[in-house]
C-alpha cells in the first residue's frame, strides 16, 4: 500500500508565488485606465494602446501549448523561473525605455511571452502539492493574486501617472516585478518527498495526442466553450473599460476605481466560490448559477450613467464571473484527467485569449458604428451571457469528486440497501407487479449514486451482492452483472426529483391495459390522489430504453408519484421503497377501477381541487408517519 503525505511547507511554495503572479496582470493592464493620456503622450490611435493589452492574448495563443508541454515535462518550477525572468527583465527595460513607443510594445511583448509561464503552472502547483479535496482552494489562492495584480494597476496606474508621470510610473513597476522574481527563486520548490494522494501517480508528460483527445471530450469541450465567451468578455472589457465608461461620464480615475473595485469583489469571489465548492463537493452548480447571476448587473451596466449604479453592477459581474474561474480551471483539470493539468488549463486560457482579441476588435468596430459608445458591444456581451448560462447547464459533475464521494460510502449503509432491494425484487414478482425478469427497482444512495436491480437475473435468483452501484451522472457502473436496461429512466427520475429516494417500474395486468389504451386515469379514488396525485398520466410511446422514453415520462411524471408508459408499464416513485411499493399497489387499483367503471358506464371522479388538497396533505402530513418509514 502506497504511502501518501500532505505537507504544511505546501503553503510556503504557494504563496511564494503570489507576487509574480500578481505582476504579470499588473503589466498587462498598466495602460488600460490610463488609455487616453497614453493615446497623447505616445501620439497614436487608441488600438495601438489597446494593442499594449492585447498582445498578451496574441502571444498566449502562440505560446500556450508549447509552454505547457514545458510545464508538464519539466515541472512547474522551471517553467515559473522563465516566467518570473522574463517579466522582472524586461519589466526593468520597459521603465528605462518608457519614451519610445516601440521599445514598450517590443519588452511588452517580452513580458507578455513570461505571462503562460506563470499562470499556467496554477493547477500544476495544486496538483503536485495539495490533496483533491483542497486544489479548487489552492487554485483559488493563486487565481486571486493574479487579480490582486489587475487591482493594482486599476488603482494605481492613474494616480502614479498624475503624481510621477509615465516614465516613472513604468521604472516603479519594474523595481517591484524584480523582487517579486527574487521571492520565487529563493522559497519554491518542485514537488514533496512523499505523494500527497493517489492522483499523483499518473506520470505526466505532454502529447498533441492527447490534446487531441480532449477534442473528443464532450463535457471538456462545453467548458471552452463557456471560457471562451466568459474570458474573452472579461479581457475585452477590461482593455476597454476607460474608453468604454468615458462616454457615460467617467473620468479615467473613477474608471480605474471601477475596474480596481471589480476585481476586488471578483478576487472575493473567488476565494469564496472555490471554498464552497471544496466544502460541498460539488463543481457543476459553482460553475453555473454564477454565470446568470451575472447577467442581470451586466445589463443593468450596459445602460446605466450613474457612477453609483455602475460601480455596483460591475462589483456584482466581477463576483460571479471571476470567481467562477478557479473552479472552472479546476473542474477542467478533473474532467481531463488522467490528462496532465498544465495541458488541460493551457487549452482554457487559449481559448479566452483568442476570443479576448476577437472582442477587443469587436468593440472598437461596435464602438465606432455609434460614435464611441460601447453600448452595441454591451448589449451583444448581455446576451451571449445568458445563452452561455443555458449551454453551461449540460455540464456533467467532475468524476474525481463523484469517485470520493462514493469512496466515503458507509459500507454498513450499502449493506443494508442491498438487502432492502433484494428483498424488494421478490416482493414485486409475489405481489404480482411484475412476472420473470421484467421490471425494476432502485434506491438513491445520495445525490450521485443509486442502487438498482441488474438486468435478466430473476428476481428468486438475486442475492443482496448483485445489486449495482450506479453513478446518476453519467451511468457509469462496476461489477460484472449490467444494471436494469431503464437504468437511464431511474438515474433522471432522482436528478429531476431530488426528494425522491426509491423508483419501481412495474408491469402489472391492470396497468399495462389502460397504458395500452393509453387513458388517462382521473381521481377515481381517494387513496390515488393522497398517495399518486390529481391524475395518472400516460407518457407517449417511444422504445424502451430509449432517451425520448426518459423525457417523456419525466414530463408525465411532473407532479405525480407514478406515471404510466404507454403500451408499455408503469413507473412509480416514492420518498422510500415502502412509499414507492404503496404507489404501485394504488395505481394497479386505480387502472383496474377505471376499467370496472367504463364497464358500468359510470365513475364520477374527485375535482382537482379536492385531489389536489388531499395529495398535498398526504405529502406533508400523513406520510410522514407511515409510508416514509
Amino acid at each position: 500500500m502506497k504511502e501518501y503525505k500532505v505537507y504544511p511547507y505546501r503553503w510556503v511554495v504557494l504563496f511564494c508565488t503570489l507576487p509574480i503572479l500578481a505582476m504579470t496582470n499588473v503589466f498587462w493592464l498598466t495602460f488600460a485606465p490610463i488609455t487616453s493620456q497614453a493615446i497623447k503622450f505616445y501620439n497614436v490611435s487608441p488600438i495601438y494602446i489597446a494593442f499594449l493589452s492585447m498582445i498578451y492574448m496574441i502571444v498566449y495563443i502562440v505560446a500556450a501549448l508549447p509552454v505547457s508541454y514545458l510545464i508538464d515535462k519539466k515541472g512547474f518550477k522551471i517553467s515559473m523561473l522563465i516566467g518570473a525572468l522574463l517579466t522582472a527583465v524586461f519589466g526593468m527595460l520597459r521603465g528605462i525605455f518608457a519614451d519610445n513607443y516601440i521599445v514598450v510594445s517590443l519588452c511588452q511583448t517580452a513580458i507578455a511571452l513570461g505571462q503562460p509561464f506563470l499562470v499556467n503552472s496554477i493547477t500544476k502547483i495544486a496538483a503536485n502539492w495539495f490533496p483533491l479535496y483542497e486544489r479548487a482552494t489552492a487554485s483559488g489562492i493563486a487565481t486571486m493574486a493574479g487579480y490582486i495584480g489587475m487591482i493594482a494597476a486599476m488603482l494605481l496606474s492613474p494616480r502614479l501617472y498624475l503624481s510621477l508621470g509615465l516614465p516613472k510610473l513604468l521604472m516603479q513597476y519594474g523595481y517591484a516585478s524584480v523582487f517579486c522574481a527574487i521571492i520565487f527563486i529563493i522559497f519554491s520548490k518542485e514537488k514533496p518527498e512523499i505523494l500527497v494522494d493517489e492522483t499523483n501517480n499518473i506520470k505526466e508528460e505532454f502529447t498533441f495526442s492527447k490534446t487531441k483527445s480532449l477534442l473528443s471530450n464532450n463535457n471538456y469541450i462545453r467548458l471552452m466553450v463557456c471560457m471562451f465567451v466568459l474570458m474573452g468578455i472579461f479581457n475585452a472589457v477590461m482593455t476597454w473599460i476607460e474608453e468604454m465608461l468615458r462616454p457615460k461620464g467617467i473620468s479615467s480615475v473613477q474608471a480605474g476605481t471601477i475596474g480596481g473595485i471589480l476585481i476586488i469583489v471578483g478576487l472575493v469571489g473567488a476565494v469564496i466560490l472555490p471554498m464552497v465548492s471544496d466544502r460541498i463537493k460539488k463543481r457543476k452548480p459553482l460553475l453555473v448559477w454564477p454565470i446568470l447571476f451575472a447577467v442581470i448587473p451586466f445589463a443593468v451596466l450596459t445602460f446605466s450613467k450613474s457612477y453609483a449604479v455602475i460601480l455596483i453592477c460591475c462589483s456584482a459581474f466581477g463576483f460571479f464571473i471571476m470567481g467562477i474561474g478557479p473552479i472552472a480551471f479546476q473542474y477542467g483539470a478533473e474532467i481531463a484527467y488522467p490528462i496532465p493539468e498544465g495541458t488541460s488549463f493551457g487549452i482554457l486560457m487559449l481559448m479566452g485569449q483568442i476570443s479576448g482579441i476577437i472582442f477587443i476588435f469587436l468593440m472598437d468596430y461596435l464602438g465606432s458604428l455609434a460614435g464611441g459608445n460601447m453600448v452595441y458591444s454591451l448589449l451583444f456581451f448581455t446576451v451571449l451571457i445568458f445563452l452561455t448560462f443555458l449551454y453551461a447547464r449540460k455540464f456533467e459533475e467532475s468524476p474525481l469528486i463523484l469517485t470520493e464521494a462514493k469512496d466515503n460510502f458507509d459500507d454498513d449503509v450499502i449493506i443494508k440497501l442491498r438487502q432492502k432491494l433484494c428483498d424488494g425484487g421478490l416482493r414485486l414478482l409475489e405481489s404480482g407487479l411484475v412476472s420473470g425478469t421484467w421490471g425494476n427497482l432502485s434506491l438513491r444512495i445520495n445525490n450521485d449514486y443509486m442502487l438498482i436491480t441488474p438486468s435478466g437475473i430473476p428476481y428468486k435468483s438475486l442475492k443482496p451482492e448483485d445489486m449495482v452501484i450506479v453513478n446518476i451522472n453519467d451511468l457509469s457502473y462496476e461489477g460484472k452483472l449490467k444494471p436494469s436496461g431503464e437504468t437511464g429512466l431511474h438515474a433522471k427520475i432522482y436528478k429531476t426529483r431530488r426528494e425522491i429516494n426509491a423508483v419501481i417500474h412495474t408491469h402489472s395486468q391492470s396497468a399495462c391495459t389502460v397504458a395500452a389504451a393509453r387513458l388517462q386515469v382521473p381521481p377515481l379514488l381517494d387513496d390515488m390522489a393522497q398517495i399518486i396525485g390529481p391524475s395518472i398520466r400516460v407518457a407517449d410511446y417511444a422504445i424502451p430504453g430509449t432517451k425520448k422514453l426518459i423525457t417523456n415520462t419525466i414530463k408525465a411524471l411532473k407532479g405525480r408519484n407514478g406515471v404510466l408508459l404507454a403500451n408499455h408499464g408503469a413507473v412509480c416513485i416514492g420518498r422510500s421503497l415502502n412509499e414507492a411499493f404503496t404507489a404501485c399497489e394504488i395505481l394497479e387499483k386505480s387502472c383496474k377501477t377505471l376499467i370496472e367503471t367504463k364497464l358500468l358506464e359510470k365513475g364520477v371522479p374527485l375535482s382537482k381541487f379536492e385531489s389536489y388538497i388531499m395529495h398535498q396533505y398526504f405529502l406533508k402530513k400523513y406520510s410522514k408517519k407511515s409510508l416514509t418509514k
